[in-house]
């Protein structure tokens, strides 16, 4: 059985949706951020930058604690035989798409996110438009990629399940898919897995969204 502590985060719902598509068994811990329970001592044991997701393997006989979400999806995929090739070019792809992401994507989008919640309070919010144009600028290289396959690394892969929470949230992020059609076609195939439409909501959010 493995033990997953996430919340409704673009990075909570790689793990999720990576759950959901391996068939593994987990029980959810929903850890709500705005109570800071992610910074509690428990926690910090678990993952000692005090973040979510986190994801405990009991089959084991000692359990593997996993953090960071890119780390997570190689272990799920590995563990289940599912959405990464074991070996040659199309490990290699899929893994350098999945690092794209982890690396470049999701960081960006999650600076819009920040700055944009501040922007909603009235709040100081620097360099909002910059950290935009950085994600538009990422879109732009999924979207020339995706005009040629049908999903970021050929087939799908854990590649899409790390992508796919943050280009979900681009109205967020104040980027018109219509700039990106094959992006927005991919966002519509991904959507379509029962496994991803699952996952988006393990934990639900306060808002359902």
């Amino acid at each position: 059985m493995i033990d997953l502590y996430s919340w409704a985060t673009g990075n909570g719902r790689r793990a999720s949706i990576m759950l959901e598509e391996s068939a593994l068994p987990y029980t959810v811990h929903p850890m709500d951020l705005s109570t800071k329970v992610q910074k509690e001592p428990w926690f910090v044991k678990l993952n000692p930058y005090g973040r979510i997701p986190v994801i405990v393997d009991r089959d084991p006989a000692e359990p593997i604690v996993l953090f960071e979400s890119g780390a997570i999806l190689i272990y799920l995929a590995e563990k289940s035989g599912r959405l990464l090739p074991s070996a040659g070019a199309a490990r290699a792809e899929t893994l350098k798409w999945l690092f794209f992401q982890t690396s470049d994507v999701g960081p960006m989008a999650m600076q819009v996110h920040w700055l944009a919640r501040l922007r909603d309070k009235g709040e100081p919010h620097a360099n909002l438009d910059v950290y935009r144009d950085e994600v538009a600028l990422l879109y732009g290289i999924m979207d020339r990629r995706l005009a040629g396959v049908p999903y970021l690394a050929g087939d799908y892969s854990i590649a899409d399940v790390a992508a796919y929470p943050w280009v979900f949230r681009h109205g967020m992020q104040g980027i018109d898919l219509a700039a990106y059609p094959a992006l927005a076609d991919w966002l519509a195939r991904v959507a379509a897995r029962p496994a991803v439409a699952r996952g988006m909501n393990i934990p639900p959010r306060k808002d359902g969204l």
